[in-house]
C-alpha cells in the first residue's frame, strides 16, 4: 500500500467521522468531558479543539511520510478502524496505481478545503465566546441605563417640587415689593408735610420784614402813580395819532393792491392775445403742413404715371431691340436684294404703269422660289402698310410725349413751391418761437419785479404794524399798571 493510498483513505475516514459527529443532535462544541452516545459506539472526547488538533498534525504527518503520528495521543472516533473499514484495504492495493493518479489531483484541494473549514470552525467558537461576553455588557448596560432613568425621574421630580417653592418665593416677594412701594409713598408724603411746615414758618417770620418793605414801596408808588397819570395822558395823544397813520398805511396798502390787480389782469389780456397769435400762427403752419402733404401726394402720383410711362417705353424698346439686331444681321444680303426687287418694280411700272404690283412676276424676275416669293409678298404688303403711317397712332404719341413734359413741368413747379413752403413755414416758426421766448423772458422779469415790489411794500407795512403793535402793548400795559396802582390807593 503506498503513501497515497494510505493518505486518502485516512483522508475519507476523517470526513466521514467528522460527518458523523457533527450531525448528532445532542453534540455541543462548548461542553468538554461529556460522553456522546451513538447508536455504533461512546466516544470518550476531551475537547473539539483537541480533535481539531489530533486530525490536522495526523494530515501533516501523512503528508511528510510519518503515519505512526497520526492518533498523537487523542482518542480517535472508533469509525476510523471499524471492521467494515478494513475490507477495502484489498481494494486500495489493486487499485493503487489508479487512487494514487486521482490522489494527486484532488489531495491539495481536499486538505486546502478541510484546513479553511478547520480554521472557519475556530473562528465559530470565538465568535461564540465573545457573544456570550456581548451578552454580559449588555445585561451590564441595561442595568445601568435602569438605574439612570431612575435617578432621572428623582431629579426631576426634585426639580418641579423647587420650582414649585420658587414660584412661592417669588409671589411672597411680590408681596413684599408691594408693601414697601406703599411704605415709601407713606414716608414721602410726609416729608412734603414736613417741608410744608417749616416753610410757613420761615414766611412767618419774614412777614413783619415784608410789611415794612410794603409801606415804604406803597409811598413811592404814589409818587410814581402822579408821574404815570401823566404819561398816559401823553400815550394817548401818541395813541390817536399812531391809530390815524395806520388807517393811511391800509388805505396806501390797498390802493398799491388795486394797482397790482390791474397790472395782473392786463398782463393777462397781453398772455391771451400772444396765445392767439400763437394758435393762429400754429394753424397756418398746420395748414400749410396739409397743403404740403397734398402736394407731396401729387407728386408720389405723378412719379407713378411716369415711372408707367417709362416702364412701357422700355418695354417696346425691348420689343424692338430683337428685330432691330435681326434687320442688322441680314442687312447686307437685304441691301442688294432690296436693290434688284427695286430695279424689278421700277422696270414693271415703266412697263405696265399700274399702281399695283404683280408679286409673281417680280419674285420670277428677281429668281426667288415661291415660298420665298409668298414671305417676301407679306412683306411687302406689311411695308406699304408701314410706309403710310397711321395718324391715329402718331397723335397719341405726340399727345403722350407733351402730357409727360407737362407732368414733368408741373412736378418741377410743385417742387419748387414745396421747397418755398417748407423755408417759408420754418421761418415763420423760428420767428413765432424766438417772439414766445422773449415775451416768456419780458413777462417773467415782469412778475419778478412785480414779486419783489410787493414783498418789499408787505415788509415795511409789517414792519410798521408790528412796531405800531408793540408801542400799544407798551402803552396799555403802562395803562394798567397805572390804574391798578391806583385801585390799590
Amino acid at each position: 500500500m503506498t503513501r497515497t493510498g494510505i493518505f486518502i483513505f485516512v483522508i475519507f475516514k476523517l470526513e466521514e467521522a467528522l460527518r458523523w459527529h457533527f450531525q448528532t443532535n445532542n453534540y455541543r462544541e462548548e461542553v468538554t468531558g461529556q460522553s456522546i452516545r451513538r447508536p455504533s459506539a461512546t466516544i470518550r472526547l476531551r475537547s473539539a479543539s483537541e480533535l481539531e488538533e489530533s486530525i490536522i498534525r495526523g494530515v501533516d504527518a501523512l503528508r511528510f511520510g510519518r503515519p505512526s503520528l497520526i492518533y498523537c495521543g487523542a482518542v480517535v472516533p472508533k469509525c476510523l478502524v471499524k471492521p467494515r473499514s478494513t475490507k477495502m484495504i484489498p481494494w486500495m492495493l489493486k487499485n493503487s496505481s489508479k487512487l494514487g493518479q486521482d490522489a494527486e489531483r484532488i489531495s491539495e484541494a481536499s486538505l486546502d478545503r478541510f484546513v479553511v473549514w478547520l480554521q472557519l470552525r475556530k473562528e465559530k467558537d470565538m465568535l461564540r465566546e465573545s457573544q456570550s461576553q456581548s451578552f454580559g455588557l449588555i445585561r451590564k448596560l441595561e442595568d445601568h441605563v435602569r438605574s439612570l432613568s431612575e435617578a432621572h425621574a428623582e431629579d426631576k421630580k426634585y426639580i418641579q417640587k423647587l420650582e414649585r417653592e420658587l414660584s412661592n418665593c417669588s409671589q411672597e416677594i411680590d408681596y413684599l415689593q408691594d408693601q414697601l412701594n406703599s411704605r415709601n409713598e407713606e414716608v414721602h408724603s410726609l416729608e412734603e408735610r414736613v417741608r410744608i411746615l417749616e416753610l410757613k414758618l420761615i414766611d412767618m417770620d419774614n412777614l413783619e420784614e415784608k410789611v415794612d418793605i410794603l409801606r415804604e414801596e406803597l409811598r413811592r408808588s404814589d409818587m410814581e402813580r402822579e408821574l404815570l397819570v401823566q404819561e398816559l395822558e401823553t400815550t394817548e395823544a401818541e395813541l390817536q395819532s399812531s391809530s390815524l397813520s395806520v388807517e393811511k398805511l391800509e388805505e396806501s396798502i390797498s390802493s398799491v393792491a388795486l394797482e397790482s390787480h390791474c397790472e395782473i389782469e392786463s398782463m393777462k389780456l397781453d398772455l391771451m392775445a400772444l396765445e392767439q397769435n400763437y394758435f393762429e400762427a400754429k394753424k397756418v403752419q398746420e395748414e400749410t403742413l396739409q397743403e404740403n402733404e397734398r402736394l407731396n401726394s401729387l407728386i408720389d402720383g405723378l412719379e407713378v404715371r411716369i415711372e408707367d410711362a417709362q416702364g412701357i417705353i422700355d418695354n417696346l424698346e425691348k420689343e424692338n431691340k430683337e428685330p432691330r439686331e435681326t434687320i442688322d444681321l441680314f442687312e447686307p444680303n437685304a441691301r442688294v436684294l432690296c436693290q434688284r426687287i427695286g430695279e424689278c418694280i421700277e422696270e414693271l411700272q415703266n412697263d405696265d404703269r399700274e399702281s399695283k404690283i404683280d408679286i409673281q412676276l417680280l419674285m420670277s424676275k428677281v429668281g426667288l422660289s415661291k415660298e420665298m416669293g409668298e414671305i417676301f409678298g407679306h412683306l411687302i404688303a406689311k411695308l406699304s402698310t408701314l410706309h403710310a403711317p397711321d395718324p391715329v397712332l402718331k397723335e397719341k404719341m405726340e399727345k403722350m410725349s407733351l402730357e409727360m413734359q407737362e407732368y414733368e413741368e408741373l412736378v418741377k413747379q410743385l417742387k419748387g413751391e414745396l421747397r418755398d413752403e417748407k423755408f417759408k413755414a420754418k421761418e415763420e416758426a423760428e420767428d413765432l418761437a424766438q417772439e414766445m421766448a422773449e415775451l416768456r423772458y419780458e413777462m417773467t422779469c415782469l412778475l419778478e419785479e412785480e414779486r419783489k415790489r410787493r414783498a418789499s411794500i408787505e415788509q415795511a407795512s409789517l414792519q410798521r404794524i408790528t412796531e405800531l403793535e408793540a408801542q400799544v402793548r407798551k402803552d396799555q400795559r403802562k395803562s394798567t399798571t397805572i390804574v391798578q396802582q391806583l385801585q390799590l390807593a
